[in-house]
């Protein structure tokens, strides 16, 4: 079984829901993205220069 990514050539490994009818196979990279969707990332600022 192929992933259901378009652009991915990858075998799926891991089906999964994501609506109420719809279902989808991915590959381990992107069921890994799927996996951290939720996640919240604080961002890093830093100075661009000391004038």
């Amino acid at each position: 079984m192929q992933c259901s990514i378009s652009e991915c050539k990858e075998k799926a490994m891991e089906t999964v829901k994501i609506s109420f009818r719809e279902t989808r196979n991915l590959c381990k990279v992107h069921y890994k993205l799927f996996e951290n969707k939720d996640k919240k990332y604080n961002p890093k600022f830093s100075k661009a220069s000391d004038f």
